[in-house]
């Protein structure tokens, strides 16, 4: 019922388009039509398919202790909407209405060289419904040349097709300073022609670019962090994603401790080349199988930084052989270091980087009128076996 109900919604829409076009359909092919050489007067927009930022979609998963946690994502869905304008350049995937005459002995019609489908019951002798494929050869480098063909001769009508704008859906990392190589996932990569940091004038170099990926290196900044401005020949395209520069954080550990840093393990931890999110170090945090225990690091001297200016705590944190609960504790926290406290878990997903960046206002760092000393995770266990967890890029973000 559902897919009845789906094409009923399909051909309704149609037939606006057709009323809305004045197209009316032909009896048979040729037999009514001019037979004269066809012309290309105009083409018209008559639907288009988009992404629309503003449409979400929201997963809720739930930890052990029931505890919610909720990630929303960006819509990535193309929406299809009418719509009805003369225009001499397309976009893949939308529908167009080519006006003319002679036109109701076509049989075939090409973009920029490539044969695509048409249905002649729903035109005429002066209008062609047609949709560009999404495999449609795109950009300035193209012919733009729109053909139709029919029994009694062939148009060609300047028609250009535009390339989408490039997607980012995924980063290899989220962090950057100085010369640091980030590579983007998505479609539509291989336009891409400049990057811009932001608003302002630094830039990254392309390394390398296909459609799926796009490499880069990001330049020294004094930015704190920034999005990325993407220029393509369609125009430029800012997705969302901030990335933050470790040259401007406030450090607790990246390639080695933050100043005046060191470590604290109730069970022990080690700085470790095994693994690493952003150059080739990290710091490994090790728990004994039923133990209960904190590890993180410690500055018995001056505490966390007065918390004016630092909006996020953010790391990469790789899990270990299973999904583990950890809990973020620190001494001036309302439940003091580790014992017991439970009211600042995280999910580890288990053999894979996870991406953290917290409101600190969430975390009660401060909660005392005093900074805390220790920082570090408590857990629970863990009751299967010993367990090693991989920290990177752990710093305070402005």
């Amino acid at each position: 019922m559902k897919i009845l109900i789906n094409k009923q919604r399909i051909i309704l829409l149609l037939l606006s388009i057709s009323v809305a076009s004045g197209i009316t359909s032909c009896k048979k092919d040729g037999a009514e039509g001019g037979k004269g050489a066809p012309t290309i007067t105009r083409v018209r927009t008559i639907s288009k398919s988009y992404i629309d930022s503003k449409l979400t979609t929201i997963i809720t998963t739930y930890d052990a202790n029931g505890k919610a946690t909720s990630v929303t994502f960006p819509n990535t869905t193309p929406q299809v909407v009418a719509m009805d304008s003369t225009t001499t350049d397309g976009n893949l995937q939308n529908m167009y209405a080519i006006i003319g005459t002679n036109l109701a002995s076509v049989t075939t019609v090409s973009f920029n060289g490539l044969s695509v489908y048409f249905n002649k019951a729903l035109g005429s002798d002066s209008t062609i419904l047609v949709g560009i494929p999404k495999n449609t050869p795109a950009g300035p480098t193209q012919s733009n040349t729109l053909s139709v063909t029919t029994l009694y001769g062939k148009v060609d009508y300047k028609f250009s097709i535009l390339l989408p704008p490039p997607t980012v859906t995924e980063a290899s990392n989220y962090n950057f300073s100085g010369n640091a190589e980030i590579t983007l996932t998505g479609i539509g990569l291989a336009s891409v022609t400049d990057i811009q940091l932001g608003a302002s004038a630094a830039k990254a170099t392309i390394l390398t670019k296909s459609d799926a990926e796009l490499t880069l290196k990001m330049p020294s900044s004094t930015l704190t962090s920034t999005t990325l401005l993407l220029t393509y020949p369609g125009g430029q395209v800012a997705p969302k994603q901030v990335y933050v520069n470790l040259d401007q954080a406030y450090k607790f550990f990246t390639e080695d401790y933050g100043t005046d840093w060191s470590g604290n393990f109730w069970g022990s931890g080690e700085i470790s080349s095994a693994a690493a999110k952003s150059g080739i170090k990290s710091l490994k945090l090790n728990y004994a199988k039923g133990n209960w225990s904190a590890n993180g690091v410690a500055n018995w001297n001056v505490g966390l930084p007065g918390n004016g200016g630092y909006t996020y705590l953010s790391f990469y944190i790789k899990g270990g052989s299973q999904d583990y609960t950890l809990y973020i504790t620190g001494d001036k926290r309302a439940g003091g270091y580790g014992n017991g406290d439970q009211s600042a878990p995280i999910t580890v997903k288990a053999n894979i980087w996870n991406y953290y960046k917290i409101p600190l206002s969430t975390l009660g760092l401060w909660a005392t009128g005093s900074p805390s000393n220790t920082l570090g995770f408590w857990i629970k266990g863990p009751d299967a076996q010993d367990e090693s967890f991989y920290i990177d890029d752990w710093i305070l973000v402005k």
